[in-house]
């Protein structure tokens, strides 16, 4: 009686513990290749990022020799890198775009988006790059200070005609 008992605990045990574990496998499998594969973009545009930071499905990375900033979104199997040349980014700010709710006499409100905005020198038109969206992910995870770390480093580095030196 005691083995058969224990054999049918072990059964429901593997039974819910083998797919939360498969699938746990399966993502850090998924995240791993698609961190490769950033890596691999960045080689192939001859970047050695001298900071780089992989969140949820994003990756961004800054090359210091090139002063090139990269990024991906990862959700999407199709996605494009965006590559941002920093000397010649004018401006960059956040954009933070909330939604309202209102409960009853209570009011609420969620981030929806946030973005980084950039306008250049040059004329190219301005390029966004989304580090959080609601529709990718619903959890934050401290977006805002990951944004806030970014732009402290685009503005160190970013186009500044007081820092050109002279030939």
């Amino acid at each position: 009686m005691d083995i058969s008992l224990n054999m049918v605990m072990l059964i429901v045990v593997l039974i819910v513990i083998v797919p939360f574990a498969w699938f746990i496998w399966a993502e850090k499998s998924a995240v791993s290749k698609k961190k490769k594969t950033f890596q691999k973009i960045a080689q192939s545009e001859n970047l050695k990022f001298t900071k780089v930071e992989y969140w949820n499905n994003h990756c961004l990375g800054y090359d210091g020799q090139e002063n090139i900033l990269l990024y991906n979104n990862l959700s999407t199997s199709d996605s494009e890198f965006q590559k941002v040349e920093l000397d010649d980014v004018r401006k960059c700010v956040i954009n933070k775009i909330n939604k309202d709710y209102k409960n009853g006499d209570k009011h609420y409100s969620e981030m929806v988006r946030l973005d980084l905005e950039f306008t250049f020198v040059s004329n190219k038109p301005p390029m966004t790059i989304t580090l959080f969206n609601v529709d990718d992910n619903f959890s934050q995870n401290q977006e805002v200070a990951r944004a806030e770390k970014w732009l402290a480093l685009i503005n160190k580095h970013k186009y500044n005609k007081n820092n050109i030196v002279a030939a």
